[in-house]
Protein backbone atom coordinates (compact mmCIF):
# COMPACT_ATOMS: atom_id res chain seq x y z
CA UNK A 1 0.00 0.00 0.00
CA UNK A 2 1.05 3.61 -0.79
CA UNK A 3 2.07 6.88 1.37
CA UNK A 4 -0.56 8.87 1.20
CA UNK A 5 0.18 12.38 0.29
CA UNK A 6 2.84 14.39 2.61
CA UNK A 7 0.32 17.19 2.80
CA UNK A 8 -2.28 15.69 4.72
CA UNK A 9 0.45 15.24 6.93
CA UNK A 10 2.00 18.41 6.82
CA UNK A 11 0.45 20.83 8.94
CA UNK A 12 0.70 20.68 12.95
CA UNK A 13 -3.75 20.78 13.44
CA UNK A 14 -3.88 18.20 16.07
CA UNK A 15 -2.50 17.68 19.27
CA UNK A 16 0.47 15.05 20.27
CA UNK A 17 0.01 11.79 20.33
CA UNK A 18 3.43 10.48 21.41
CA UNK A 19 2.57 7.96 24.22
CA UNK A 20 3.75 5.09 22.63
CA UNK A 21 3.53 2.80 25.63
CA UNK A 22 -0.75 3.28 25.29
CA UNK A 23 -0.39 2.90 21.45
CA UNK A 24 -0.02 -0.70 19.86
CA UNK A 25 1.47 -1.39 16.44
CA UNK A 26 3.19 1.23 15.59
CA UNK A 27 5.32 0.94 12.23
CA UNK A 28 9.33 1.28 12.92
CA UNK A 29 10.91 3.87 11.88
CA UNK A 30 12.81 4.20 8.57
CA UNK A 31 15.54 6.15 9.91
CA UNK A 32 18.95 3.93 10.01
CA UNK A 33 21.27 5.77 11.27
CA UNK A 34 21.41 10.00 12.84
CA UNK A 35 25.32 9.71 12.43
CA UNK A 36 27.17 9.87 9.42
CA UNK A 37 31.06 10.26 8.32
CA UNK A 38 33.96 10.36 10.44
CA UNK A 39 32.11 9.10 13.71
CA UNK A 40 35.03 9.27 15.74
CA UNK A 41 35.48 12.81 15.12
CA UNK A 42 34.22 15.81 17.45
CA UNK A 43 31.86 18.86 15.89
CA UNK A 44 34.69 20.74 17.24
CA UNK A 45 37.24 19.30 15.14
CA UNK A 46 36.13 21.05 12.19
CA UNK A 47 35.95 24.59 11.58
CA UNK A 48 32.89 24.85 9.23
CA UNK A 49 29.08 23.79 10.44
CA UNK A 50 26.58 23.81 8.07
CA UNK A 51 22.87 23.72 8.96
CA UNK A 52 19.18 23.03 7.50
CA UNK A 53 16.48 24.88 9.32
CA UNK A 54 12.92 25.02 8.63
CA UNK A 55 11.70 28.12 7.68
CA UNK A 56 8.09 27.51 8.70
CA UNK A 57 6.04 25.17 11.78
CA UNK A 58 5.47 21.57 9.88
CA UNK A 59 5.31 17.37 9.97
CA UNK A 60 8.48 15.64 8.14
CA UNK A 61 7.60 11.88 8.10
CA UNK A 62 9.98 9.05 9.02
CA UNK A 63 10.88 8.35 5.44
CA UNK A 64 11.10 11.75 4.42
CA UNK A 65 14.02 11.95 6.46
CA UNK A 66 15.78 9.15 5.60
CA UNK A 67 15.78 9.66 2.19
CA UNK A 68 16.89 13.61 2.71
CA UNK A 69 19.72 12.05 5.19
CA UNK A 70 20.33 9.29 1.88
CA UNK A 71 20.55 12.16 -0.29
CA UNK A 72 22.73 14.76 1.69
CA UNK A 73 25.19 12.01 2.67
CA UNK A 74 25.57 10.67 -0.26
CA UNK A 75 26.62 14.37 -2.42
CA UNK A 76 29.03 14.53 0.49
CA UNK A 77 30.77 11.43 0.03
CA UNK A 78 30.91 12.42 -3.63
CA UNK A 79 32.15 15.86 -2.77
CA UNK A 80 34.33 15.69 0.35
CA UNK A 81 35.22 11.57 0.52
CA UNK A 82 34.74 9.03 2.49
CA UNK A 83 35.96 10.50 6.10
CA UNK A 84 36.63 13.93 5.31
CA UNK A 85 33.09 15.29 7.36
CA UNK A 86 30.37 14.45 10.11
CA UNK A 87 26.98 15.03 9.58
CA UNK A 88 23.89 14.51 11.99
CA UNK A 89 20.59 14.13 11.93
CA UNK A 90 19.10 16.24 14.79
CA UNK A 91 15.15 15.38 14.76
CA UNK A 92 13.96 12.31 15.87
CA UNK A 93 10.18 10.87 14.71
CA UNK A 94 8.38 10.91 17.59
CA UNK A 95 4.61 11.96 16.56
CA UNK A 96 3.14 8.84 15.45
CA UNK A 97 0.61 9.45 12.54
CA UNK A 98 -2.93 7.81 12.42
CA UNK A 99 -4.93 7.11 9.05
CA UNK A 100 -8.79 6.22 8.98
CA UNK A 101 -8.72 3.84 6.48
CA UNK A 102 -11.79 3.73 3.78
CA UNK A 103 -12.91 0.59 1.41
CA UNK A 104 -12.89 1.23 -1.89
CA UNK A 105 -14.12 -0.28 -5.04
CA UNK A 106 -17.28 -2.36 -5.30
CA UNK A 107 -19.63 -3.13 -2.20
CA UNK A 108 -17.54 -1.02 -0.07
CA UNK A 109 -20.44 0.88 1.32
CA UNK A 110 -21.32 -2.76 2.87
CA UNK A 111 -18.17 -3.19 4.23
CA UNK A 112 -17.03 0.08 5.41
CA UNK A 113 -18.14 2.01 8.53
CA UNK A 114 -17.61 5.30 6.92
CA UNK A 115 -16.47 8.08 10.09
CA UNK A 116 -18.16 6.04 12.61
CA UNK A 117 -15.31 5.44 15.27
CA UNK A 118 -13.28 7.59 12.52
CA UNK A 119 -9.76 7.44 15.14
CA UNK A 120 -7.45 5.63 12.49
CA UNK A 121 -4.83 3.17 12.63
CA UNK A 122 -1.18 4.24 13.48
CA UNK A 123 0.34 4.12 10.11
CA UNK A 124 3.77 5.72 10.43
CA UNK A 125 5.89 8.39 13.12
CA UNK A 126 6.90 11.99 12.08
CA UNK A 127 9.26 14.59 13.55
CA UNK A 128 7.06 17.78 14.67
CA UNK A 129 9.70 21.07 13.91
CA UNK A 130 8.99 24.43 14.97
CA UNK A 131 10.04 27.62 12.90
CA UNK A 132 14.38 27.83 12.82
CA UNK A 133 14.40 24.40 14.41
CA UNK A 134 17.78 22.25 12.62
CA UNK A 135 17.29 19.31 10.76
CA UNK A 136 20.96 18.18 9.91
CA UNK A 137 24.18 19.35 10.29
CA UNK A 138 27.71 18.93 8.52
CA UNK A 139 30.58 19.43 9.65
CA UNK A 140 33.58 20.06 7.10
CA UNK A 141 36.85 21.91 6.36
CA UNK A 142 37.11 25.27 5.20
CA UNK A 143 38.85 24.19 1.98
CA UNK A 144 36.30 21.32 1.43
CA UNK A 145 32.98 23.29 2.49
CA UNK A 146 30.43 22.93 -0.62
Amino acid sequence: MSDKPASMYRTIDKPSYTRREYITGIPGSKIAQHNMGDLSAEPDDYPVQISLRVEEELQIRHGSLESARLSANRHLIKELGEGNYKMTLRKFPHQVIRENKQATGAGADRVSDGMRQAFGKPVGTAARLNKDDIVFTAYCDVDQAP
